[in-house]
């Protein structure tokens, strides 16, 4: 069943165009955002978000990497919940000129402190039409 939960999983990652990202504020709880993924380099390992320097997002994990994605498709009831590592990348991260990879929403954002933040997976929990299967990534050492 692993293979296949992989390539829903895979599926699922690489056409949602929007993640509801939860991170942990200050005193601990945890904040919700909607981030569409840039449309590029999307893998089970990881995915980029455009954002704001300004964001709560961006504040949150400068003590709290431990982030969780979810995204539902509601055409077939199934969704994926990631959870992993969030941390602002640089532009090294990129072999292209990473503006060139904003989808036009992300490009009418236009944030003055505008970064680019990577999410990097630990485990995935997908369901599929009341089937739910649990996968763990190999541990990510930072």
């Amino acid at each position: 069943m692993q293979h296949t939960t992989r390539q829903a999983a895979l599926q699922m990652i690489q056409t949602a165009a929007v993640f509801t990202v939860a991170t942990i504020d200050a005193s601990g709880f945890p904040t919700l955002v909607a981030l569409s993924p840039l449309p590029t380099r999307r893998s089970l390992a990881q995915l980029f978000f455009y954002t704001s320097r300004q964001t709560m997002t961006a504040k949150n994990i400068q003590s709290c990497k431990k982030a969780t994605l979810f995204c539902y498709n509601l055409d077939d009831y199934a969704s994926v919940m990631l959870k992993g590592q969030l941390r602002v990348v640089g532009h090294d991260e990129f072999a292209e000129d990473w503006h060139q990879a904003l989808n036009d929403f992300q490009q009418r954002l236009a944030y003055k402190e505008p970064i680019i933040l990577k999410f990097q997976t630990q485990t995935i929990k997908i369901r599929q039409m009341m089937a739910m299967d649990h996968l763990e990534l190999l541990p990510h050492t930072e």
